[in-house]
């Protein structure tokens, strides 16, 4: 009798802590201080909204079969991005994005994903360059300009930041690459 006893406490604990059911791993807080972005005062009179990235989130960037399990096996932790959009004679769209993998090896295949499947991500006809610099990898993608008559540069930055992917896009009419760089380097900074 004490035996069944036992094994009934013992399985109403595994089962009040959780263990043994599916679907109750739980994945690690992760800061807003280990998902850097743009701070709201980058980006002067432009209003801005945050939200946290999930895997299927990023799996709507760019139309490639069974992406969101892709970016799941490279260890995706988390992401957190920064959206600043409005009118101005500066900047219309910035786009900063924090994502963080288990190991850099994940970061690392998330941001040569991108690289390899550009046009998938940022259309035909993109043109990708190393992202300047000793200190930085990564890569910088330029989409190019629509028919409009009004057309603003856009230009989107990768950067592989140990286990951290910063992803950094800007538009409008002053977006250039020492401004994307600039920006980069203040949201790397803060890693």
């Amino acid at each position: 009798m004490k035996r069944i006893v036992w094994l009934s406490l013992l399985l109403t604990l595994l089962t009040a802590s959780g263990c043994g059911q599916p679907g109750t791993a739980h994945s690690p807080v992760i800061s807003n201080a280990a998902l850097p972005v743009l701070a709201t005062s980058a980006v002067p009179g432009i209003s801005s909204v945050t939200t946290r990235l999930t895997t299927a989130d990023l799996a709507k960037d760019a139309a490639v079969r069974g992406l969101a399990a892709k970016i799941a096996s490279w260890g995706y932790l988390s992401g957190r991005q920064r959206t600043f959009q409005g009118e101005s004679h500066h900047l219309t769209l910035v786009i900063s994005r924090a994502l963080i993998f288990r190991h850099a090896t994940g970061a690392q295949q998330y941001a040569a994903f991108v690289r390899e499947h550009q046009a998938a991500f940022f259309g035909t006809s993109v043109q990708a360059q190393r992202l300047p610099g000793r200190s930085v990898s990564g890569w910088m993608f330029t989409p190019p300009l629509c028919a409009c008559h009004l057309a603003n540069p856009a230009l989107i930055g990768v950067l592989n930041a140990g286990t951290r992917v910063l992803w950094l896009e800007i538009n409008g009419p002053t977006a250039t690459p020492a401004l994307l760089m600039r920006l980069l380097r203040t949201v790397h900074n803060a890693v």
